[in-house]
């Protein structure tokens, strides 16, 4: 297991995984929120730095635009999210700033001014989401926050008013993460229950050791790791819980056949103790099958008493076909709930990148040699320093 893997995935909030349907349930009007509240945070925050721009590609793709036209690809895309989302009004009011957002990368005044506005969007889209559905509201700030998680960070090396150390402690501090994972557990039935899962045990994992390193006196990631490392994360964050990308998708063909192997260590970490209990059962029905076969076709079988038996029962609708029925059905739905917390597991493992940002400092083992040799230099200066020159002794005159 990687860092951070947890039994059960749910955290203190409770057990996510358990609840993780085999069908993926999503609702595109909150997907739509979570869409928007992302990209409006995106914009508020990326409105002078739109990215290092790519030339890998002959016609220019969204990240190789000018700054200008990527503003304006992001709020026609917010546009399209609040449509979808069911917001009219506000829609309106995100198109009327595609002047604004031409001009805000070449003069930092039109760039606050962008910025005021943008804040004043994000309230009126707020207030009307929360009206229309309290949960659409909570999917949008769920948005907002998995954009922060980036932004913020990314803005206190790029623009220094914040402490990069104070970012990250704030950013993936407790109370902050605790509000994060209240929305994902609110929103866990009506967005995609898989991703939902993944991403809170995430949270937990990133929270615990950021807090553990930076105490520990770890060196802060370079500004390179935080735009490459932790924007991939938290895109795979939205990804997640917005359905865009199934969390199957993101194992390998080797993944995909290990979570065989998890399946097996989940069924046996949960099931060995009842091992002993099944045997000792099993051994006694067989054991014991004659006379419990005699004694039926004795008193059972002669007397009508059976025949009764399975009159009434099929009177209540209890036959052996529907008994057979059942047990097939609770075997699927159990052995579908522990292959979907494998899979759970192990694109957990495949996606946390926590290790590619923020990794541990390890020492360098030294060479036999160098260690000889260091261990004679400091023999030799404690010699040195504990030893007195030699006095000359004392002649006659």
């Amino acid at each position: 297991m990687s860092v951070g893997s947890r039994q059960g995935l749910g955290g203190e909030g409770g057990s996510i995984v358990a609840d993780a349907a085999p069908a993926r349930h999503r609702e595109p009007r909150l997907t739509a929120a979570v869409q928007l509240g992302w990209r409006i945070a995106e914009l508020y925050a990326q409105v002078t730095d739109t990215g290092e721009p790519s030339s890998d590609t002959l016609l220019p793709a969204h990240g190789s635009l000018e700054p200008e036209d990527q503003l304006e690809l992001q709020l026609r895309a917010a546009a399209g999210d609040a449509r979808r989302a069911g917001i009219v009004a506000q829609r309106r009011s995100l198109q009327r700033l595609l002047p604004l957002a031409r001009e805000a990368p070449g003069s930092p005044e039109t760039a606050e001014e962008f910025r005021r506005e943008v804040r004043r969007c994000h309230i009126g889209l707020d207030k009307e989401l929360w009206a229309q559905d309290e949960a659409a509201g909570r999917a949008y700030e769920l948005g907002n926050g998995m954009s922060d998680t980036y932004s913020r960070i990314s803005r206190a090396y790029r623009e220094g008013d914040e402490e990069p150390a104070t970012a990250w402690a704030r950013v993936f501090g407790r109370p902050r993460i605790k509000r994060l994972q209240r929305l994902l557990d609110d929103l866990q039935s009506r967005l995609d229950s898989g991703g939902v899962a993944v991403v809170r045990n995430h949270l937990d994992t990133w929270s615990d050791e950021v807090s553990s390193r930076i105490r520990a006196g770890e060196k802060l990631p370079s500004e390179e790791r935080v735009r490459v490392g932790l924007r991939r994360q938290s895109v795979a964050w939205r990804q997640l819980i917005a359905g865009d990308k199934e969390p199957e998708a993101y194992l390998d063909s080797k993944a995909r056949a290990e979570v065989r192997n998890e399946m097996r260590k989940l069924v046996w970490s949960r099931y060995w103790r009842w091992i002993p209990t099944v045997a000792a059962l099993l051994f006694t029905y067989i054991y014991f099958f004659p006379q419990i076969f005699g004694w039926y076709d004795e008193n059972l079988g002669r007397t009508g008493l059976a025949s009764a038996t399975v009159a009434i029962a099929a009177a209540f609708g209890i036959t052996k076909a529907s008994v057979l029925l059942t047990v097939r059905t609770r075997t699927h739905q159990w052995s579908e709930l522990l292959w979907n917390q494998a899979m759970i597991e192990k694109v957990g493992e495949q996606t946390l990148m926590l290790e590619a940002v923020f990794p541990l400092r390890r020492c360098e083992p030294r060479s036999l040699r160098e260690a000889v040799r260091g261990i004679a230099r400091e023999a030799k200066d404690r010699f040195t320093q504990g030893s007195s020159p030699l006095r000359r002794p004392r002649t006659s005159t």
